[in-house]
């Protein structure tokens, strides 16, 4: 047994209402108490992803639900139906725009579909059934990856930080060089430094043997919100001073030295005036 579900504005933000006709084969006979949830395994290919099983505590009648509880799946799928994505968050962008409340409304032709197949109580096999690619959807998907289009699909508009990254191997600098608009930190694990920065072009600034830290080697960066480019230089210099108060630095800032690793930077002028 299966179920096609069609893309809509739910399934991109936090899964979807199982119709009552189809709570059967996803149960496998194993009821799920009111108000509780199980957990279950999305299986995509050769990758999976966690998911709940939640039976809704609701007075009309037996409400089933599929919810998301892995992020990394829902980046997933927005740039797996790009093309529903963006339909729907610039149809709803709209309606927010004119006061009301946008449900899906998308045509025939436009309309993207994912299959799911239930194989244990607590495990689904899904699959894309049908996917629209456009002249567009490639560029669009890069830019759903670096959350350009985040602040869409959110209440809060004007997150500072649209994308923060782990920390990253100083060999894979090659695969983040294109990032823009972008604060960045430095680690030299060996001699036990630190250095923050900002880029407008991340490759421009991170580079191997940076004369500041030549040993770094592990990075993380920021992404920021476009409404606040213009202010770069001042997030910059607010990390770099907010580090400088928790660490030894060359600022020779008074400081709680909470760590044996050292602030680098020697550039504290934003607010040392």
């Amino acid at each position: 047994m299966e179920y096609y579900k069609k893309i809509d504005k739910s399934f991109f933000k936090y899964g979807f209402t199982i119709p009552k006709n189809k709570i059967d084969i996803f149960l496998f006979n194993s009821v799920v108490v009111k108000g509780c949830s199980r957990p279950i395994t999305l299986i995509w290919g050769k990758r999976k992803f966690k998911a709940l099983l939640s039976h809704v505590n609701r007075k009309a009648g037996e409400v089933y639900q599929i919810r998301w509880s892995d992020t990394s799946f829902k980046k997933e799928i927005k740039q797996e139906f790009i093309q529903s994505y963006i339909a729907i968050e610039n149809q709803n962008y709209i309606a927010k725009d004119e006061g009301k409340y946008y449900i899906t409304d998308l045509k025939g032709g436009n309309q993207e579909v994912m299959l799911f197949k239930p194989i244990s109580e607590n495990s689904i096999k899904i699959e894309t059934f049908i996917k629209i690619e456009t002249p567009y959807s490639e560029l669009f998907r890069r830019l759903v990856n670096e959350n350009v289009f985040g602040w869409l699909g959110s209440e809060v508009n004007d997150q500072m930080i649209t994308k923060d990254t782990k920390w990253i191997d100083a060999k894979d600098i090659k695969l983040h060089v294109e990032k823009n608009h972008v604060i960045y930190y430095l680690i030299d694990e060996v001699n036990k430094e630190i250095y923050i920065g900002s880029a407008k072009r991340l490759g421009d600034r991170v580079k191997k043997n940076r004369k500041e830290i030549s040993g770094w080697s592990k990075f993380r960066y920021e992404i920021i919100h476009p409404k606040f480019h213009e202010q770069i230089k001042q997030i910059e210099y607010h990390s770099i001073m907010n580090f400088a108060r928790f660490l030894n630095n060359s600022g020779n800032l008074s400081t709680l030295g909470v760590s044996n690793y050292t602030l680098v930077n020697k550039d504290y002028k934003f607010y040392l005036k």
